[in-house]
């Protein structure tokens, strides 16, 4: 969960989103996770967040461009690997067949 500028967010993940962040980046989910023992790039990293950010209430998708700008302030304020973990317990959680 992450608050900025009085709006809370969450990640939420399914299989259409993990294929659109595979197509963009060109690289598998499961061997980016299993090569570098759970730590993403940057690109991956910035990707999954953008494409799973979403309003907590009423769960709206936030806009790609807003995203980003979240992404980027987060980065600063949390670094990069506190987000690395949280996308990672997401994913856990929402498409935990990726983990078996």
């Amino acid at each position: 969960m992450f608050e900025v500028n009085d709006t809370t967010y969450i990640l939420r993940f399914n299989k259409q989103k993990v294929k659109t962040v595979e197509l963009t980046t060109g690289i598998s989910l499961v061997a980016a996770l299993t090569a570098n023992k759970g730590i993403l790039s940057y690109q991956v990293i910035e990707t999954l967040f953008v494409s799973g950010l979403v309003e907590e209430k009423g769960l709206v998708a936030v806009k790609q461009k807003e995203a980003l700008e979240i992404f980027d302030k987060l980065v600063e304020e949390q670094g990069l690997i506190s987000l690395n973990v949280a996308i990672i317990e997401k994913l856990q959680e929402d498409m935990g067949f990726l983990f078996r």
